[in-house]
């Protein structure tokens, strides 16, 4: 056999040899991104259900002043019917600089770990939106998306997500994905400094609002899609009645009008001026019920 001939015959079983692993592995590849993509879908299907709760009825709750990085943020939880939270929200207050971030959590009703976190983030230059989604303690995908406003995000190209901090980035981490989870979730349970126990016990019911008042003493807790609890006369008097929409009166005040209940009928205004109770501690809102005919007055405030 010639050299050239020896020469073509290795570079075929050499070519051969190459080609069955490598088609093997294109298609196992193939397989392992048809995986990634139904796990990154089905994520995306349950953080949209998440969001359909959230507006349904399920529990919400609010904390202010938490500590998130070098600015003070609010978090709003919402949480499943077993009371544990499946959505969080991580918003900036008070001042902030050009760049502001939001930043949700969608966690495993079982495990409460986080398999979805969304960032969106606002600067002079438009809008920026980045999604990190998990699986346990690993990182399936991360990806981004910009567009000049908010309302051109949804037709904005996604390509995968590349980040200035390179692989130090914590988003890239489920670990310290989860830590910052864990620790808006406990700033939401934990009782607020700024309400009295009245007010933390209904707002860890998922209250939205809270009054009180001294004609005589009584206190109202307003329960989204869930009731309104009335308890008069220094607490022997307690009617439940059914849940009201809020409604926009006017100067911006807050309005709820209640069915009957047991015969009894309830209007409610929150006004936005600053109430002085009998102790001297101030409110952010008047509040004016009228039952059954009767105007009580007090001071009050939303527990959001």
């Amino acid at each position: 056999m010639k050299p050239y001939s020896v020469a073509i015959l290795f570079s075929l079983v050499l070519f051969a040899a190459c080609a069955g692993p490598s088609s093997e592995k294109k298609a196992e590849d193939g397989e392992t991104t048809d995986e990634l993509s139904a796990a990154v879908s089905t994520i995306s299907n349950y953080a949209t259900s998440i969001d359909v709760k959230a507006s349904s009825g399920n529990k919400t709750m609010a904390s202010h002043n938490f500590n998130s990085g070098d600015v003070t943020s609010g978090v709003i939880g919402v949480f499943s019917d077993k009371n544990t939270p499946i959505r969080l929200y991580i918003y900036p207050e008070g001042p902030q600089p050009d760049t502001s971030t939001e930043t949700w959590f969608y966690l495993d009703t079982v495990t409460v770990a986080v398999q979805l976190m969304r960032e969106i983030i606002t600067s002079p230059s438009g809008v920026t939106e980045n999604s990190f989604y998990f699986d346990g303690d690993t990182l399936l995908q991360a990806e981004t998306r910009k567009a000049g406003d908010l309302a051109s995000l949804d037709s904005a190209e996604i390509v995968p997500y590349e980040s200035p901090f390179g692989r130090e980035d914590f988003r890239f981490s489920a670990q310290e994905v989860n830590d910052l989870a864990q620790r808006a979730s406990v700033a939401l349970t934990i009782s607020r400094r700024d309400l009295s126990p009245g007010a933390n016990e209904a707002r860890k019911q998922g209250a939205s609002h809270w009054a009180t008042g001294n004609e005589p003493g009584w206190s109202l807790a307003i329960i989204p899609f869930k009731k309104i609890l009335y308890t008069g006369n220094y607490g022997e008097q307690k009617i439940e009645f059914p849940p009201a929409q809020a409604e926009k009166g006017d100067n911006e005040a807050t309005l709820f009008s209640t069915a009957s209940a047991d015969g009894h009928k309830l209007e409610i205004t929150f006004e936005n001026k600053v109430c002085t109770d009998d102790a001297g501690k101030k409110s952010p809102s008047t509040v004016t019920l009228k039952l059954d005919g009767k105007t009580l007055r007090g001071c009050g405030q939303s527990l959001f």
